[in-house]
């Protein structure tokens, strides 16, 4: 299948890259050998070639406070981007996030209200409810959002600060034979993913048979501290805790798990990879 990948240098795109066959088209603005973002509508429009397109390029940073970068990104190249899609007919799978669920008053059910706690998260709640509004304005449209929770794996590196625990912890762990964690990090919950998960369920998000929002997460609540152990155990290395940063206070979020109800009824799995052996995949590979 010919298909068009946005965010084809990031996290999750470069793993999904690796699964797709070489007739694939990437566009990223990272790597000057992709399409840039600014020419990927017209390039759907004028091709002829697509079949597909995988949406998973945004600003992903959960600080980041310039509002205007992140409604141009996430809000208006990917309304622009899905417009093409319907108009092309062409099947649109797009990277929504599980940080639209904010603290998780209202539970992790995709039909929950949304919370946002941050500028990212609200950058992603306004294209989910655009999304929704498309979807039924174009019932025949093909549109398929997967809100990922806590994603880890191969390929993280240029991610930094917004790395997972698993990636820092373990790198912490190789370079210092220590582990820096948040003073309370055994409450400090979330629903770990591991990337060829998510990249699975993404690929299979073209054979959902009904157009909606759908969580990707295994269902399963893991502690910070649970991170920290299996790493220190399979490295040696010292856990030390460290004051929880200021900066972050009322933007974090402190416990995310993923309903998996709704994609588990339409005969889809949820993530299934455990903490334990994806961190085991992430450690041997490093």
């Amino acid at each position: 299948m010919k298909c068009l990948v946005t965010g084809a240098a990031g996290f999750i795109g470069s793993n999904l890259v690796d699964r797709l066959d070489e007739k694939a088209f990437y566009c990223d603005p990272r790597d000057k050998s992709m399409i840039h973002p600014e020419n990927c509508c017209n390039f759907l429009k004028n091709s002829g070639k697509i079949e597909a397109v995988f949406h998973l390029g945004a600003i992903s940073s959960t600080t980041v406070t310039d509002i205007i970068a992140l409604t141009k990104q996430n809000i208006l190249f990917s309304s622009e981007l899905l417009t093409t899609c319907i108009e092309m007919n062409i099947p649109f799978v797009y990277a929504s996030s599980a940080s639209v669920y904010g603290l998780g008053k209202n539970g992790f059910s995709e039909d929950a209200p949304m919370t946002p706690i941050n500028y990212y998260a609200v950058s992603k709640s306004v294209f989910d409810m655009y999304t929704l509004q498309k979807i039924q304005d174009n019932p025949a449209a093909h549109i398929i959002g997967l809100r990922y929770f806590n994603v880890y794996g191969r390929n993280e590196s240029h991610k930094q600060d917004m790395a997972s625990p698993v990636h820092k912890f373990i790198n912490q762990a190789k370079s210092t034979k220590k582990i820096n964690i948040f003073s309370g990090s055994e409450n400090y919950i979330r629903d770990f993913v591991h990337v060829s998960d998510a990249v699975s369920i993404t690929m299979s998000a073209l054979n959902f048979n009904t157009s909606g929002i759908y969580n990707v997460g295994t269902g399963t609540k893991r502690s910070f501290l649970d991170v920290a152990n299996i790493v220190s155990n399979l490295t040696k290395a010292t856990i030390m805790e460290v004051p929880f940063p200021n900066h972050l206070r009322g933007k974090y979020q402190e416990f995310t798990c993923s309903d998996n109800e709704k994609i588990n009824s339409i005969g889809h799995p949820s993530a299934r990879i455990s903490l334990e052996d994806g961190i085991q995949e992430v450690y041997s590979g490093s």
